[in-house]
């Protein structure tokens, strides 16, 4: 009798470190109120990718950042599109940070304008391997029209229609539709 408590104990304190870090592997969610709607961040420590949805009234979009690739893509619905493009990851938040930025959002009583911005110009040329990319980018932007987005610098005169998203009022994420894309 005594033995079997002992073992169970024993097997207890093995486990205990083994579970832990097992429950760190899992994703992490979590919901964040933005005027009007909210934001929902998932993180994959396995994968490192994290995802930010954000549902309105005015629509629904997703970014997908897979740290272990360094693409990422963003989907939009009411242009029924997704935008794939390579990370900037001097201007993106750290995987690490990720969590520590949506607390701090949190408690953020009056949230200002995001402190980095980057823009994206469009490329006609649709995607047609996704699969390439990864599975999450694959499956957020299977059946949708997918192009390929190039992030540009300084002063831009004929980006043409721009769709600004602003991800945890951290970085603002803007696409731009060139003169040459219809």
């Amino acid at each position: 009798m005594h033995l079997s408590i002992l073992t169970a104990v024993l097997l207890g304190l093995v486990l205990t470190p083994a579970l832990a870090d097992h429950h760190q592997q899992t994703e992490i969610s979590k919901k964040i109120s933005i005027g009007g709607g909210y934001q929902i961040m998932t993180i994959n420590r396995k994968w490192l990718v994290a995802s930010i949805e954000q549902k309105t009234n005015h629509g629904y979009w997703k970014t997908i950042w897979n740290y272990d690739t360094g693409f990422m893509a963003t989907k939009v619905l009411p242009e029924r599109a997704c935008y794939v493009s390579i990370m900037n990851r001097t201007e993106m938040p750290s995987f690490d940070g990720l969590p520590q930025l949506a607390a701090d959002l949190r408690n953020q009583n009056h949230p200002g304008p995001p402190a980095k911005e980057i823009t994206f110009t469009l490329i006609r040329r649709t995607i047609r391997d996704l699969e390439s990319y990864g599975p999450d980018i694959f499956s957020t932007c299977r059946g949708l029209s997918t192009f390929v987005a190039y992030e540009v610098h300084g002063p831009q005169f004929n980006l043409g229609s721009c769709l600004k998203l602003d991800v945890l009022q951290y970085l603002a994420l803007t696409y731009c539709h060139n003169d040459n894309f219809v």
